[in-house]
């Protein structure tokens, strides 16, 4: 049976990212987090300083909305891919990078609408989300990012704001919604382990 690849979304402070580099390493498989920010510079020629100050980060654009019915949005170059928002371009060029990485062998990658990305691709992919309660998020980012309460709830809110309008814009779904995800788990009340042993059990199965 073909292996699986896993791609995770998750609230921020929620573990997400430690729980999708300790699954990778378990299994042996690749990981691609801000791995992709320089991946996709290259594929579209920018700069990774370029990718990052954009990445999961959507601006509105009319063009875009426009040339999704027209083309095939995981292709350079396809009509009217010059003509769109630099925010536009590095999300198709992130797109192929996906792809391609997933065709290369079972990967797990963190955000960036890879459930999306992914969802018609011609192999086995587990799509999981990573909530948790405000309070445990909260105490992760204090820790992780030494700063006060307040600022790590504003960091949450700010952050969190982000990452649904670009994966509400970008799907044309809801971020974080269950129905859109093969499998959501709290990281609060289960804990890290757990999340991953769950995991690794619905790969076997899936």
């Amino acid at each position: 049976m073909a292996k699986t690849s896993i791609v995770i979304g998750r609230q921020f402070g929620s573990g997400g990212f430690e729980i999708g580099k300790m699954l990778s390493e378990q299994l042996g498989y690749g990981f691609y987090d801000k791995e992709l920010i320089e991946l996709t510079a290259k594929k579209a020629n920018y700069s990774p300083e370029t990718v990052k100050k954009l990445d999961e980060n959507a601006r509105g654009s009319f063009l875009y909305s426009i040339a999704m019915g027209h083309y095939n949005v995981g292709t350079l170059g396809g009509p009217l891919y010059y003509d769109l928002p630099i925010n536009d371009k590095l999300f198709i060029a992130q797109s192929e990078v996906i792809k391609e990485k997933a065709l290369e062998g079972p990967s797990v990658f963190v955000g960036r609408c890879a459930d999306y990305v992914l969802k018609n691709a011609k192999m086995n992919v587990l799509s999981v989300f990573i909530y948790a309660d405000m309070d445990y998020r909260i105490k992760r980012v204090v820790e992780e990012h030494k700063m006060t309460e307040q600022q790590a709830r504003e960091r949450i809110i700010k952050t969190e704001k982000q990452r649904r309008s670009y994966y509400d814009y970008y799907t044309n779904r809801d971020w974080g919604v269950m129905k859109n995800y093969d499998l959501c788990l709290d990281s609060s009340a289960l804990g890290r382990d757990t999340c991953i042993e769950i995991i690794k059990l619905a790969i076997k199965n899936k």
